[in-house]
């Protein structure tokens, strides 16, 4: 696995990854080589593909032949394939005017995560493989500095280099004109790097494997045998052998080819076509198919063998210089000689004439025609264009191509013939339509019978079209030697003849070689000639014919016996031998030697078969049963295992039963016909039944320990636990991670980042001195206490939040009631269900640092007061007095404070027609008619009045003007003016004057005039 880092803009993508590999032994990681490739080109995409590198090359290889290469057609190929193998996938290319990014990976079942409509002046930077947190921040920190795009990335990865990360950096460019190899340099690489050597390699094989130049033995057995170079891998497991090409694709089987039921042959195959030769279907060849309804494994056959009778069956044949001939020898079909027999059709128009019956005939021949007109159509078309024409980029890394539009043939003359026989044919049968082929047989005019003016002409029609469909099947035919293997001819150095198959190494030192003769041979080329390596013996002196011989041979959990069987090596697996059993029961008899050999192998499998059977019962009961929770796959895990015991139990029971007879006499002999009224195979039979089961059920317990216990570093629904960072709980939408370990305590982290380039902010977390610190915290009830307090703050999910004070104070709030304040149980400050604040108590104090001033009468202050309306009411639904303010008006209301009450004063600003606003009292509630009863004192601004309107709305006036002629004015409409006074009343004008007193009246003056 290495580092892919890439930096995404609305229009460019720059992703470099680096070309090493390495190998981890005993825990240690060390560096293999710088060669591998990582990034792969495929028209306009690039891809990043890492992890096992085998299993990623193969991946590539079968997206290099996808015709829709796209992240779609990719996530198919992974889904299909994937078997748990380590791989990261990201995919890069520009299309509709801006970038795109895929990641695919394993965690998430390869669903398809998106980057793309990225701001214009944005940067997505994503990391992925291995070292992505430390890639990802190295990124931003180069970024956010300045650094140029080469720098950085030459930065990061001198960085994060080590012996997973190094070798030769490459980095392409992604954008509008196209793709581009951007950067290409080698990685500054750390000292003291552990490099995998010859000498690792010898100290790992001495403990784990047998190396040695040639090892012989009159058996050879083992559970794997592989072969593998640089082009390819050989690949043993008991009777199956498998042939690898050198992308890690299986192209062969051989031996046990199939199972269930078990078949021995030979099997080739490639995408298209698998060719079998095996013993219960003989001699098959198969194309692959789309059609899964009728051909459930997705082949169809098109030629084989009845493995019955050995007749051959083929559909689609084209084939050339063929030859047809009928049961007793007449020539049917020469194509070599040009020859067609046509039947009847110069015997049915000897006459010149077609009858009825003689054109039913007729029908029955174009029917014919039409189906093999349209096979042949089907058939023209799937050859018409050759592979061989393909373009191939051979300079790409993997072979692409593009598909060839050369035409091989025309099918227009074929399409013609046929539709004017029809056309002709149609003036003596009624065709209803041509396609598809509909003939009215109950016309009239099929049923005349009618005159034929020219048989020439008639024949030539039938011999016209039958000429076309030669010509055509022979162009086919061409068309299919061109594109096919031929024998002899060489295909990238591998050779199919009469020696059989041969492929060459094209350095020319190793080949492999696969006929009748010698069977399989991997072959080295030794002082100028082949030498064998790994072959089956046939007439060597030393060996028996059909040995298997290796030379230079290294191989992974090898079982050698020696000649008499007894078993030097192996890896825990029940010690049977069955060819020992085999030549006891050869003879239907066992001898007192025999069974003394039978029973030391059935009391060793009885020792192995009590401890596997109580691991089984311990794991499957006492283990499985003491644990509070369980989950699907160990729960299947674990009745698989007791089925498992089950099976072995029973099995194991009937090989008891079965031998129990034959060990009840030791001394005697025991016929297994006469004696056991058995057969060898049921014998032989009850013995593998039981080694089946054996190894079945070691397999179900393997797989219940790996399910039932806790494997550090292993993914658990999104918990991972490990010595390094202890447990690790991860969100399944990658948003939140908790930690727990002894070097940082517990801390809950928040991804600001996104699911592929995380970027963890601690939101809850302890410090080194013990505090614990919360961010953006939600909680149901949360009490914070105080030694002298005791619950301070409460913070509780139904109550909201509660304080309460030193002095019997409380504060609550909550989204009931809002605010309220109580002391000591009394209410002092709240929200009335009504939407109105109320308090009791209040004091505002003034803003100065004299001592409170209180009113004498009511205890209250209240400074610098600005309200929208204020109203002195008692708390009392009771009618009274009280003050109403307001706007620009104070009023005096009696009433109980509703909009109804009496106003019976009222001051505030008003204005007449002028723009200028002047105070004016209204005194009393009036009488409710016109305005009566009502007084008004006014100061406009050109005069101060007094006035009153009495009940019939007749004013009576004081005014003092702002004019010389009437400065001031008393009037009284319709009614008397009085002035009254026990003393005196004067009224005096400059030197003018009248006085009234209770002694008579004095007017003084220069003139009195009296009227």
């Amino acid at each position: 696995m290495s580092n892919a880092t890439i930096i995404q803009t609305n229009s460019d993508i720059f992703i470099g990854s680096d070309s090493a590999t390495s190998v981890l032994l005993r825990g240690q990681l060390y560096r293999l080589d710088t060669k591998a490739t990582k990034l792969f080109k495929f028209d306009n995409l690039v891809v990043f593909c890492s992890g096992n590198l085998d299993y990623c090359y193969s991946v590539m290889n079968q997206f290099s032949y996808q015709s829709n290469k796209n992240v779609y057609s990719l996530r198919e190929i992974l889904l299909n394939s994937y078997n748990g193998e380590k791989i990261d996938v990201v995919i890069g290319e520009y299309k509709d005017n801006k970038t795109w990014l895929y990641q695919l990976s394993p965690y998430n079942k390869f669903d398809i995560i998106t980057y793309t409509d990225i701001p214009k002046d944005g940067v997505n930077i994503l990391s992925a493989g291995i070292k992505t947190e430390e890639s990802y921040n190295s990124v931003c920190k180069y970024i956010s500095i300045g650094k140029s795009v080469p720098e950085v990335f030459k930065s990061v990865f001198d960085e994060i280099s080590y012996e997973g990360i190094g070798g030769t950096l490459t980095v392409y460019r992604i954008n509008q004109k196209g793709i581009s190899e951007f950067l290409k340099c080698e990685v500054k690489e750390k000292e003291n790097l552990n490099i995998f050597n010859v000498q690792i390699a010898l100290d790992h094989f001495e403990k784990h494997l047998i190396v040695g130049e040639r090892i012989y033995g009159k058996i050879w057995m083992g559970v794997n045998l592989a072969l593998q170079d640089e082009d390819g891998v050989l690949k043993f497991q008991g009777s199956k052998g498998e042939i690898f090409d050198r992308n890690g694709i299986l192209v062969m089987k051989s031996g046990l080819v199939a199972e269930n039921p078990d078949k021995f042959g030979l099997w080739s195959f490639n995408d298209i076509t698998r060719v079998k030769m095996d013993n219960i279907e003989g001699f098959v060849i198969d194309r692959a198919t789309t059609d899964k309804l009728h051909h459930p494994d997705g082949w169809e056959k098109i030629m084989w063998a009845d493995p019955t009778d050995g007749t051959l069956y083929t559909h689609d044949l084209v084939a050339e210089n063929i030859k047809i001939v009928n049961n007793v020898g007449d020539i049917i079909l020469d194509a070599e000689n040009n020859y067609l027999n046509l039947g009847d059709l110069s015997n049915i128009i000897m006459d010149n004439k077609l009858t009825s019956v003689e054109k039913m005939q007729l029908i029955t021949e174009l029917h014919k025609i039409e189906s093999a007109y349209y096979r042949m159509l089907e058939q023209a078309e799937k050859y018409k264009r050759s592979q061989r024409d393909d373009e191939f980029d051979i300079e790409a890394q993997f072979l692409t191509k593009t598909s060839s539009t050369k035409d091989l043939y025309s099918t227009e003359p074929l399409t013609k013939a046929f539709f004017d026989l029809l056309d002709y044919m149609s003036q003596y049968i009624s065709i209803v339509t041509q396609v598809p082929l509909n003939i009215d047989i109950n016309s009239p005019l099929t049923e005349k019978t009618s005159e034929v003016p020219d048989r020439a002409e008639f024949i030539l029609k039938f011999k016209t079209y039958y000429d076309e469909e030669k010509r055509l099947r022979n162009l086919i035919e061409d068309a299919q030697f061109y594109s096919g293997l031929n024998m002899g001819s060489f295909y990238n150095n591998l050779v199919i003849g009469e020696y059989g198959f041969i492929a060459l190494r094209s350095d020319g030192k190793y080949r492999s070689v696969l006929n009748a003769t010698n069977g399989l041979a991997l072959q080295k080329w030794e002082k100028n000639k082949w030498v064998n390596k790994v072959y089956a013996s046939i007439g060597n002196s030393s060996y028996e014919d059909g040995t298997l011989i290796a030379e230079d041979l290294v191989a992974k959990r090898l079982r050698i016996e020696n000649k008499f069987g007894d078993v030097i090596l192996d890896s825990d697996g029940l010690n049977i031998d069955f060819s020992v059993i085999d030549n006891i029961i050869l003879d239907d008899v066992i001898t007192s030697m025999e069974k003394i050999t039978l029973s030391n192998t059935y009391k060793t499998i009885t020792q192995q078969y009590i401890t596997l059977k109580e691991q089984i019962y311990r794991y499957a009961t006492t283990i499985y049963d003491d644990r509070d929770s369980s989950y699907y796959g160990l729960d299947t895990a674990q009745q698989e295992l007791v089925r498992a015991g089950n099976e072995l139990e029973s099995t194991y029971d009937a090989l008891t039963n079965y031998m129990n007879p034959i060990f009840s006499n030791m001394n005697a002999t025991t016929h297994i016909v006469n004696d056991l009224h058995s057969t060898r195979f049921i014998f032989h039979q009850k013995w593998e039944d039981f080694y089946k089961a054996y190894e079945g059920a070691r397999a179900k317990l393997s797989d219940f320990l790996e399910k039932s216990s806790l494997q550090l570093g292993r993914n658990y629904n999104n918990t991972v636990i490990d010595a390094v960072n202890g447990v690790v709980v991860t969100r399944g939408n990658y948003k939140n991670k908790t930690t727990l370990n002894a070097t940082e305590g517990i801390k809950i982290e928040r991804n600001d980042g996104t699911a592929s380039s995380p970027v963890w902010y601690k939101v809850f977390y302890v410090d080194v001195d013990g505090n614990l610190f919360a961010e953006d915290m939600s909680t149901k009830r949360l009490r914070i206490l105080d030694a002298k307090l005791g619950d301070a703050i409460i913070f509780d999910s139904l109550e909201g939040i509660t304080i309460n004070g030193q002095n019997d104070e409380q504060i609550r709030l909550n989204a009931n009631k809002g605010i309220t304040i109580d002391v000591k149980g009394e209410k002092r400050f709240w929200i009335h269900n009504d939407g109105t604040l109320r308090a009791r108590k209040l004091i505002i104090e003034p803003d100065m640092e004299d001592g409170l001033v209180l009113d004498e009468e009511t205890d209250g202050y209240i400074s610098d007061l600005m309200v929208n309306s204020l109203k002195a009411v008692r708390n009392s639904k009771d009618e009274q007095d009280y003050i109403y303010i307001r706007d620009n008006f104070i009023k005096l209301n009696t009433g109980t404070s509703a909009k109804s009450d009496i106003t019976k004063f009222k001051l505030h600003l008003t204005k007449d027609d002028n723009q200028y606003s002047y105070p004016e009292m209204i005194w009393g509630q009036g009488n409710g008619v016109n305005g009566g009863n009502i007084g008004y004192i006014k100061k406009t601004s050109n005069a101060f009045q007094f006035q009153y309107n009495n009940d019939t709305n007749k004013t009576r006036a004081i005014e003092f003007n702002a004019s010389q002629g009437d400065a001031l004015r008393i009037y009284a409409e319709a009614g008397e003016i009085k002035i009254d006074s026990d003393t005196k009343v004067t009224i005096s004008c400059g030197g003018s004057g009248i006085v009234l007193s209770p002694n008579g009246v004095k007017i003084t003056g220069t003139r009195i005039d009296l009227n």
